[in-house]
């Protein structure tokens, strides 16, 4: 008897032993949210460096890291058609440590081939930040002095007039394909690695038009070239002569919603805490600035919010990537 009862109280001890060992890990993570950050973030810029995307972004990380309380590691990663950071932080560990920008292409792809990532399942949205905008640049010595210009030409000589862009099926090439549809015309469509290269080419004559981010309005502003529409979806102000492609009569989305995502799973604390530190930055008048000479505005969502959007911009996508004859089998 005095066995079995000594034996049933030791049991019972290894039982109370056990929960409070199993309790444990979840009592340190718990701590590890709490403490978050405690060290650097990393945040992967999909983009050349030197660019839109990139001077942007920049700014904002300088201006979160105080509202954050820790540094923000910067990191570029361009190629495969700006979708890098979303396979690099797909399968890492959702600690609020791995962060990268997304945008419209991060959807497009997935649409057009496999890729090693799922972008409604893989990733927690924190916050939306912009939106990407193009427009369909000229030199100031082009003929093209509006774009009726641009489109007669077409009608008049199929597939002479060129344009370039930062590759197939990036937003503006996808857009001016379906413009071509509409108006029944040709046009010679030239990839390009980026907007440098093809600046190089615009101005060396090599390619009748350029359709580029507003990052290269100090080209329009220099007189070097001007614009004969935006991509936008509304006009802006810093170029409110210029027209947009739904004042031209195209109901043609093309601007691409960005903001900051981070793998699927982080806690909610770590979630709130990088959202409240990048919104702060949002408003920074810094960040504001380099926004408008970028040609973009501030465009906030929530976590919440911006993942409404990017399954409303998935199928989107899905539709232009359809029309366009580019959709991958079984999407």
């Amino acid at each position: 008897m005095l066995y079995s009862k000594n034996r049933r109280s030791l049991l019972k001890m290894g039982l109370y032993a056990g929960g409070a060992l199993a309790g444990i890990p979840a009592l340190a993570q718990k701590k590890q949210d709490d403490s978050f950050p405690s060290r650097p973030v990393s945040l992967i810029v999909p983009f050349p460096p030197g660019g839109t995307a990139d001077n942007t972004y920049r700014v904002l990380a300088r201006a979160a890291e105080p509202h954050l309380g820790q540094s923000i590691v910067v990191e570029n990663r361009a190629g495969a058609s700006a979708t890098m950071g979303a396979v690099a932080i797909a399968n890492a560990p959702p600690d609020g440590y791995h962060l990268t920008v997304t945008h419209s292409a991060v959807l497009r792809m997935q649409l057009m081939q496999r890729t090693s990532y799922d972008a409604l399942r893989d990733f927690d949205p924190i916050i939306q930040i912009s939106a990407l905008n193009v427009g369909l640049l000229v030199r100031k010595e082009s003929p093209f002095q509006a774009w009726k210009d641009f489109i007669e030409a077409a009608r008049r000589a199929p597939g002479e007039v060129s344009y370039g862009s930062n590759g197939v099926a990036t937003s503006q090439n996808l857009a001016l394909t379906q413009i071509a549809e509409q108006e029944k015309i040709t046009l010679n469509h030239i990839p390009y690695k980026g907007d440098a290269e093809a600046i190089t080419g615009l101005l060396g004559g090599f390619i009748d038009a350029h359709a580029g981010g507003t990052g290269l309005g100090s080209l329009v502003d220099g007189n070097k070239a001007r614009w004969l529409a935006l991509f936008s979806d509304v006009r802006l102000a810093r170029w409110p002569d210029v027209p947009t492609l739904y004042d031209l009569g195209y109901n043609v989305p093309a601007s691409s919603p960005t903001g900051i995502i981070g793998p699927a799973g982080m806690p909610k604390n770590v979630i709130s805490r990088l959202h409240d530190a990048f919104k702060k930055a949002l408003y920074d008048p810094a960040h504001v600035k380099i926004l408008e000479e970028s040609g973009q505005a501030v465009q906030y969502r929530d976590g919440a919010a911006f993942g409404k959007l990017i399954k409303e911009q998935y199928a989107l996508e899905r539709e232009r990537v359809r029309r366009a004859g580019l959709l991958a089998a079984g999407k």
